[in-house]
C-alpha cells in the first residue's frame, strides 16, 4: 500500500529501472558510485539466482511426480522453455505472457481446487475433520495460533508459531527489502505509462496476489490433510542392517545384531518421499524401493515421510481426469515461466544498467547491450539452475531469502524520507543484514533466544529477528558517524521526485515542494487498501470455511474500497495536469 500510494509515483517520476539507478540520483559521488556496484552485483548474482533456484526446484519436484523425469533433466528442460521466448522478446514479452498465464495459471487453479474440494467432501467433511480432530491438526483452521500459559508479558504465553505470527505481522513488512517496492514491482512501473499506471496496475496487484491467489492453493493444501499422510516421520524401531524391502516399497525389514528381524510398515500411499536409506516415494499410488538393502540403519532413523512440498503435485495425479489434468499441469508451467523469465529479465538488467554498462564497457552501441543482456540472462538462469541441482528444500531457500536483506527496509523507507540518509547508509545496512543471514543460518545452534530457538536451534522467524537488529544498528550508525549529505547536491532528487518527510535544508534550496498534505491523503489512502485487501483476503477464507464473519469481511473490504476511489485518483493527477484514468 505504500507503493501504490507513495512510492510508485515516485519511482516514476525517476524513471529508472532498477534500485541501483536510484542509487546515484539520490546520493552522487563515490558512495552513490559504490552502492550502485554493491545492489548490481547483488541482485545480479545473488538475489535473483536464490529465487530462480526455488522455482527451478519446484519445476524439478513437479516433473518427478508428474512424469518421472530425474532432477537434471527436468531443470534442462525448463531453462531451455523460458530461454526460448525470454532471450527473443525481452520485458515487452516478459509482460504480455505474464498477463496470459496469470489468467491460465488462475484458470487452472481455480478448476482444480473445485474438484479436489468436492472429492474430499466439501467444506462441511473439511471443517469436521480438522476442527475436531484437536491437537496440531485443529490449528490449521485457526487464524492465530495457540497461545501458551499466563498472560501476553509472560514467555511461556509466546509459543513458537505464535512469536513467528508476530514478527511476520508486526516486523517483517517494514523490514524487508521490498517495502518501498521491491526490484519486480518497480520494473513494472518504470515500463508504465505514467505514475497513475504504475499505481493501479501496483493496486491490482495487491489483489490479485494477496486475495484471489493464494485461497485456490490453500483449499487444495487443506483437502490434501485429509487423504496424504502428514504426521511425523517414520522412524526405525531398532538399528541394524536392512535386509529386505518389499517390491511395493509397503514394507522394510530390518535385522538387528543378534539375528533379530523387525519388520516395519510404509503406508502405500501418495505422499510417502523417501530419506535415506530406505524408501523413496514415485507417481500414483506405489511407493518404489530404493536400493539399499544390506545398508546399516541407527535406532529412531528417518525411514519415509511425507514430502509437503509434493502435496500439490500429487493431489492432482489422485484426483484429476486426463484432459482437465493437461489444462492444470499448464497453469503450473504458466506460472513457473512467468516467475523466471522476470527474474531473468530482472537480474540481467542489473547486470547490464549498473555494472557492465555502468562500469566495464560505458560507450558501447545499444545493440551491444542487447546481445550482452542475454547472454548474461543465459548465464543467470544457469547459476539458478546449479543451485537448484544442489537445493532440496523450496521453504528453506525461501525463508532463508526473506532474511538475506531482510534488515533493509527502514533504510529503503527512510531514503526516500529523510535527506540525512546517506549511500553509506545503504550499503553497511546491506552487507550487515546479508553476512548476518549467512552465519546465523551455518551457526543455528546454541541460541537462547525463548520461542524463537526451541532446543537451541534457531528458527528462520528468530533469524529474522536478529537480522533485522543488526542491520538496523549497522545503518543508523553509518548515518550518524558517517560523512553528511551536502543538501545542495540533493535539490536535483528533491525536485524531480518531490517527496514528503524532514527534508528541510533541501526543501529550503529547492523551487519545487509536493502539494500540501498530501502525506494526510497517503495516509488514508493506505488504511483504506488495507482495509480493502485485507477484508477481501479473510472474506473468500471465511466464505470458503463456512464461518459466519463473512459479510463483516467483506462490508470492511467494500468500505476500504470506497476510500480507495476517494483518494487515489487526486494522488494520481500527474505533472501534465491531466487526470489520471
Amino acid at each position: 500500500m505504500l507503493t501504490i500510494f507513495l512510492f510508485s509515483r515516485y519511482w516514476r517520476r525517476l524513471g529508472v529501472m532498477t534500485q541501483a539507478e536510484l542509487a546515484e540520483l539520490r546520493y552522487g559521488g563515490k558512495g552513490a558510485a559504490a552502492l550502485r556496484g554493491t545492489l548490481g552485483f547483488f541482485h545480479a548474482f545473488l538475489t535473483n539466482p536464490i529465487v530462480l533456484c526455488w522455482v527451478l526446484l519446484a519445476a524439478a519436484k513437479i516433473s518427478d511426480v508428474l512424469f518421472d523425469i530425474d532432477k537434471v533433466t527436468a531443470l534442462a528442460i525448463a531453462c531451455a522453455i523460458c530461454m526460448s521466448y525470454s532471450l527473443l522478446s525481452g520485458f515487452w514479452g516478459v509482460a504480455i505472457t505474464d498477463l496470459v498465464q496469470f489468467a491460465l495459471a488462475m484458470i487452472g487453479a481455480i478448476v482444480f481446487a473445485v474438484i479436489v474440494w468436492q472429492a474430499v467432501g466439501g467444506r462441511e467433511a473439511i471443517v469436521g475433520e480438522l476442527a475436531g480432530s484437536g491437537g496440531d491438526a485443529g490449528d490449521y483452521l485457526a487464524f492465530l495460533p495457540h497461545p501458551g500459559d499466563g498472560s501476553w508479558t509472560e514467555i511461556g504465553f509466546w509459543t513458537t508459531p505464535l512469536a513467528a505470527v508476530a514478527v511476520y505481522l508486526g516486523v517483517s513488512w517494514w523490514a524487508t527489502s521490498g517495502v518501498d517496492g521491491g526490484p519486480v514491482v518497480v520494473q513494472r512501473i518504470a515500463a508504465s505509462r505514467s505514475p497513475a499506471h504504475g499505481s493501479v496496475g501496483t493496486l491490482w496487484y495487491n489483489i490479485a496476489n494477496y486475495a484471489l491467489r493464494p485461497w485456490m492453493w490453500i483449499a487444495v493444501a487443506l483437502a490434501s490433510l485429509l487423504v496424504i499422510p502428514h504426521g511425523e516421520p517414520l522412524t526405525s524401531p531398532v538399528a541394524g542392517t536392512v535386509v529386505e524391502i518389499s517390491e511395493s516399497g509397503d514394507r522394510v525389514v530390518i535385522q538387528d545384531d543378534a539375528g533379530a528381524r523387525t519388520a516395519v510398515e510404509v503406508t502405500a500411499i501418495d505422499g510417502w518421499a523417501g530419506v535415506l536409506p530406505t524408501v523413496t516415494k514415485k507417481i500414483g499410488d506405489k511407493v518404489t524401493a530404493a536400493n539399499m538393502v544390506d545398508d546399516k540403519i541407527e535406532k529412531s532413523s528417518v525411514i519415509a515421510r511425507s514430502d509437503s512440498e509434493k502435496a500439490y503435485v500429487v493431489m492432482m495425479v489422485r484426483y484429476l481426469p486426463a484432459g482437465i489434468l493437461g489444462v492444470v499441469i499448464a497453469s503450473l508451467l504458466a506460472a513457473f515461466m512467468s516467475t523466471i523469465d522476470t527474474h531473468v529479465n530482472l537480474a540481467s538488467s542489473y547486470f547490464i544498467n549498473d555494472l557492465y554498462r555502468r562500469f566495464l564497457r560505458p560507450k558501447e552501441s545499444q545493440t551491444h547491450y542487447v546481445a550482452a543482456a542475454r547472454f548474461a540472462s543465459v548465464a543467470i538462469l544457469l547459476l539458478g539452475a546449479f543451485l537448484a541441482s544442489v537445493s532440496t528444500s523450496i521453504s528453506d531457500l525461501f525463508t532463508f531469502f526473506l532474511a538475506f536483506l531482510g534488515g533493509v527496509g527502514p533504510v529503503y523507507l527512510l531514503r526516500w524520507l529523510w535527506w540525512r540518509v546517506t549511500a553509506w547508509t545503504e550499503i553497511s545496512a546491506m552487507v550487515a543484514s546479508s553476512v548476518t543471514t549467512t552465519l546465523v543460518t551455518m551457526y543455528s545452534s546454541g541460541w537462547s533466544l525463548g520461542p524463537f530457538s526451541p532446543g537451541g536451534e534457531i528458527e528462520p522467524v528468530g533469524r529474522l529477528l536478529v537480522v533485522v537488529v543488526v542491520s538496523l544498528a549497522c545503518g543508523l550508525l553509518a548515518t550518524f558517524l558517517g560523512p553528511r549529505s551536502d543538501p545542495a547536491k540533493l535539490v536535483s532528487f528533491y525536485e524531480k521526485v518531490r517527496p514528503v518527510g524532514a527534508w528541510g535544508p533541501v526543501r529550503a534550496l529547492a523551487r519545487y515542494a509536493p502539494k500540501p498534505h498530501e502525506g494526510k491523503k497517503v495516509l488514508a489512502g493506505i488504511a483504506g487498501g488495507l482495509a480493502m485487501v485485507w477484508g477481501l483476503t479473510l472474506g473468500i477464507g471465511w466464505w470458503l470455511l463456512g464461518d459466519p464473519l463473512v459479510w463483516s469481511a467483506f462490508g470492511t473490504s467494500a468500505a476500504g474500497a470506497v476510500v480507495v476511489v476517494a483518494i487515489l485518483p487526486g494522488l494520481l493527477h500527474d505533472e501534465t495536469g491531466e487526470n489520471s484514468p
